[in-house]
């Protein structure tokens, strides 16, 4: 007895992710873009750097002037 092929195709057909066919709102893009991980490491050192520049500003008096004068 042979069975007919309509069966695997249905089975093949019906195991298809169903997180592949919904459709993306421009919250789930926003969201998507500010969790990204190149962004929030990219984010992390700019954010370093400031605190950085900030810290040595305040710890030396005279660092403003000597940015000054290098411009």
């Amino acid at each position: 007895m042979n069975y007919s092929y309509w069966r695997t195709e249905r089975l093949i057909r019906d195991a298809v992710d169903r997180r592949i066919l919904r459709r993306v709102t421009l919250p789930d893009q926003i969201v998507s873009v500010l969790t990204d991980t190149d962004l929030l490491v990219l984010t992390g050192i700019c954010l370093l750097g400031l605190f950085t520049s900030l810290a040595v500003m305040l710890a030396v008096p005279g660092f403003t002037e000597i940015i000054e004068v290098l411009r």
